[in-house]
This record gives structure tokens, sequence and C-alpha cells, in this order.
């Protein structure tokens, strides 16, 4: 998901910052894309806190079912983010 956004994001001209890298991808998609993906960039971005949290405090804070929905989530994304590249939308 993440690639996918920044793919997108290097497609309208924009870079990522280079402190909080993944923090701003996510900023610049919720206001590129706005309402359409709103909601699903936020649970992106809380999906980063919590693999933050698991990767560099207390294990097991993702379920499984979790990390199911996410990848579905983002499999998702990364569709909808193919077809607007190449419609040339954005």
């Amino acid at each position: 998901m993440l690639q996918a956004g920044r793919a997108y994001m290097f497609a309208q001209g924009y870079g990522p910052a280079t402190a909080e890298g993944h923090k701003s991808t996510f900023a610049l998609l919720e206001m590129a894309l706005g309402l359409q993906q709103r909601d699903l960039i936020a649970y992106f971005d809380r999906m980063r806190n919590k693999r933050n949290e698991a990767l560099y405090g207390m294990a097991g804070r993702v379920a499984e079912t979790e990390a199911q929905n996410l990848l579905r989530k983002a499999e998702e994304f990364v569709r909808f983010i193919r077809m607007t590249l190449q419609k040339g939308e954005g």
C-alpha cells in the first residue's frame, strides 16, 4: 500500500519528506485523493502506527483477522491507484 501511495505521489511530481516519510505520504494521499479515499487512508495510517508499536514495542498488537483485513484493503487500494495512474487522473 505504501509503495502504491508513493508511486501516486511521485507521478504527481511530489516526493516524501526525508523525515517521517511514511507519515507525509499518508498526509499527501489524504489531501490528494479527497473524500473518496479519506477513510481508507486514515485506516492505513492507524495501521502504520500499530505496525510501529508491534515492531518496536509490544508484540501481538495485531490480530490475525485484522492483518487479513488490512491485506484485503491494501490490495483494493493498490488496484485503485493502478487504475488512477493508468487513466492519468489525480
